[in-house]
């Protein structure tokens, strides 16, 4: 079956409710991710952010490009090396 015929599984979400943890920008309490968090050297999680929070930043972020000047596979600048 190629990818784009028909729907696209539903992603796994883990609950995370017993872990107690808040959004980094907002502070809103996080119950399911679609990971399962690892506990950092630190002893804490890093930063998460809730659904809302997490696609804000991604609209922010700048879109990555794959062609051009030297982006993507194989080809761009070789002076670099």
């Amino acid at each position: 079956m190629a990818y784009q015929d028909g729907p696209r599984p539903a992603k796994q979400m883990f609950d995370i409710t017993a872990l107690n943890i808040v959004c980094a920008e907002c502070g809103t309490p996080i119950t399911q991710l679609p990971f399962e968090p690892t506990l950092k050297d630190d002893g804490t999680y890093g930063k998460l952010y809730c659904y809302e929070c997490n696609k804000k930043r991604m609209a922010d972020k700048p879109k990555r490009s794959f062609g051009g000047n030297g982006g993507g596979f194989g080809g761009g600048r070789r002076d670099r090396y």
